[in-house]
């Protein structure tokens, strides 16, 4: 009766049957057609008793029945408006002006679209700013509409050019955050930053205002899932503004959502580089030993080359000096001297980082210098406070994925954890984390941090890292003959997703990120992925047995004993959510990724069952070692740093961690 008051559609046609109900009899006649046509829109699907699914006509309803009816019924006439009018009445405008590190903000608006038809099946037109003014139109960034007065936002309030905002002023619907007066790529300035707030306002409002989540960086509609409420209407005078936590958000691996990209202009060199001048020679000078930072004449090269560099990219905003990538460290006199007065080898960099900063302040005030607490310079000196434009790059190069970074009992993490306060409490400008989240020497290697990267993000933001590059694969510029794989064996395109997650939102609950987890999972594997969700949950539960580097063997990660002790179940994980996969590309990304299973199971089960195994077994084993050894070749994937495949020792009699 309601529907008929509303006017929708409640004609049922003779084809329409609900005979297939075993107490289909019981309905009163007054009511069939109305049971019908509820049956045919999906209100009632029945109720089970027993082995029979009933219509239960006489039955009494329970307050959950009634509320997933009345959801169910408001999703048959969906209502999307804003200020009263229909979604599909609007246009999509974006700023002309403007572009950010990472996209374009037509980027953002075609995003914007895509979603949209994807979601709720209407294709709104994408213009640019130059275009007409129309009645509807929903603003992506900066644009001339509000030059022309006909909206109007508040950018000093935004705390940051990571904040973004929404907002509803009359017919028009404002998505935006900070833009520049100026083109980020081309200003010829240090004042300019990025528009990423415009980026996020998008993403955000996609998917908390609209319900669509995407759970890849993949351009596939496989990887949207539609939440949303059946009834969306944004008023007029409605406002929301927020800001992502981690305003830098670099990925050195596929499948993240909302990156930030580089978010200062940064100069980069490593020491022996910045004391020389001869930039070109950068590689191969890289791994040398670091030459002393004491010493006046090096100071002296430094300061200059800085200011040299500085003149020549004028809309440069951050400088990074720190170490050679070596363990290596200057012995003479005085820099042991500085070394015992400020108790670690990282007080001749921190020194030199209050020199270049002091010297340039003046000069380029919109400049900051950035040190890297890296390899023997990752512990803070003391008594010793960086000056106000001194950021600390720490890198996690000591960090053991089996327990969180914050576990004073991990032997490991101790000092990563109290390296990282150290330098919290002596730096007033903010921490950037490089957080080495995969194996670097065994790539295939399952990571057994699922049960604590929540806990590490958030242990970062709480120090105050308001910056984040994660480093798991790294990118063709970095391999031979610039190859670049795109393929990563251990669950690389989940984690990305979910580290991006946290990135954005690093105080969300457990509770909220098991939830994203389980949905990635099914956006990628399909009805098995509960299979894989159970295997990462062991898998995690395993890792946690010892201490281990990210430079660690399969059998530093995990006790071998332990895993072929659940060899069998995690197997049988595997072909279950192999057999569920409904499509090619499920079926491909569930044989990637248990490569990375079969690496580890291989390993483990080494002496059970080669070595002291039956010649059944052996000879199992042996046939499992060159399924393995094809696919990888097959499908170029990285077995260590930036190497591709180099199994120069490989024999199906050995172990894969010995290839």
């Amino acid at each position: 009766k309601y529907a008929e008051y509303k006017g929708m559609d409640i004609t049922v046609s003779e084809e329409t049957d609900i005979s297939s109900y075993p107490d289909a009899n019981t309905v009163s006649s007054w009511a069939t057609d109305a049971v019908k046509w509820a049956v045919r829109n999906g209100l009632i699907s029945g109720v089970a008793q027993g082995d029979e699914v009933l219509l239960s006509p006489k039955g009494t309803a329970t307050r959950a029945t009634v509320a997933q009816i009345m959801v169910k019924f408001l999703a048959l006439d969906p209502v999307r408006e804003i200020n009263g009018n229909d979604l599909s009445l609007y246009k999509i405008v974006y700023g002309t002006n403007l572009e950010s590190v990472e996209c374009e903000n037509s980027e953002s608006a075609e995003c914007l679209a895509a979603a949209i038809k994807y979601a709720f099946g209407y294709e709104l037109e994408v213009v640019s700013d130059e275009s007409d003014i129309s009645e509807y139109e929903i603003l992506i960034g900066r644009t001339n509409r509000e030059d022309a007065g006909l909206v109007s936002v508040d950018r000093d309030a935004f705390e940051d050019d990571q904040t973004y905002t929404w907002s509803v002023q009359g017919n028009y619907l404002v998505l935006c955050g900070i833009d520049d007066s100026a083109d980020f790529n081309t200003a010829n300035d240090r004042s300019h930053r990025n528009i990423d707030g415009s980026r996020n306002a998008v993403y955000f409002f996609v998917r908390d205002a609209l319900g669509i989540y995407e759970y890849s960086d993949v351009d596939d509609d496989e990887f949207y899932a539609v939440e949303s409420d059946p009834v969306i209407s944004l008023d007029d005078g409605y406002s929301y503004s927020d800001l992502v936590w981690y305003k830098k958000r670099t990925f050195y691996m596929s499948g993240s959502v909302n990156g930030s990209g580089d978010y200062e202009k940064t100069i980069t060199h490593n020491m022996s580089t910045w004391i020389s001048g001869e930039w070109h020679k950068e590689e191969d000078v890289h791994h040398d030993s670091t030459p002393c930072m004491s010493d006046e004449a090096n100071i002296a090269a430094v300061l200059a080359n800085v200011r040299k560099e500085l003149n020549a990219r004028p809309t440069a905003t951050r400088v990074e000096i720190g170490i050679n990538d070596s363990g290596s460290y200057c012995k003479c006199e005085n820099c042991s001297k500085l070394y015992g007065q400020y108790g670690g080898r990282s007080a001749t960099l921190a020194l030199l980082a209050n020199r270049i900063s002091e010297d340039i302040a003046e000069d380029y005030p919109n400049v900051s210098v950035m040190l890297g607490a890296y390899s023997y310079a990752q512990k803070p000196p003391k008594n010793l406070v960086l000056r106000d434009n001194v950021d600390v790059y720490f890198f996690t190069v000591a960090n053991c994925s089996g327990h969180p970074y914050y576990d004073l009992d991990c032997k490991i993490n101790k000092s990563l954890s109290v390296n990282l306060q150290g330098w919290a409490e002596i730096s007033s400008a903010g921490l950037t984390v490089w957080d080495h989240t995969g194996g670097f020497i065994y790539f295939l290697t399952p990571q057994p941090d699922w049960d604590s990267i929540l806990e590490n993000v958030r242990f970062f933001a709480e120090a105050g890292a308001r910056e984040m590059l994660v480093n798991s694969v790294f990118y063709g510029e970095d391999l031979p003959n610039g190859e670049e794989p795109d393929l990563h064996a251990d669950l690389g395109n989940i984690r990305a997703y979910m580290l991006s997650m946290i990135y954005m939102e690093p105080f969300m609950s457990e509770e909220e990120f098991y939830y994203r987890l389980d949905k990635c999972l099914e956006a990628n594997y399909g009805p098995g992925w509960k299979y894989i969700r159970e295997y990462i949950d062991i898998i995690s539960e395993l890792g946690n047995g010892s201490c281990h580097s990210f430079h660690a063997t399969p059998g530093g990660h995990f006790v071998y004993e332990d895993v072929d002790a659940k060899a069998d179940h995690i197997n049988t994980l595997w072909e279950n959510a192999i057999a569920k996969a409904e499509t090619e590309e499920q079926l491909n990304r569930l044989k990637l990724h248990e490569t990375s299973w079969i690496f580890l199971y291989q390993c483990a089960t080494y002496e059970s069952r080669y070595k002291n195994g039956t010649d059944e077994q052996r000879a199992e084993y042996e046939k499992l070692n060159e399924y393995l050894y094809n696919f990888i070749l097959d499908n170029r994937l990285l077995w260590t740093e930036g190497v591709l495949n180099p199994l120069d020792n490989f024999s199906t009699a050995n172990a894969p961690e010995k290839w």
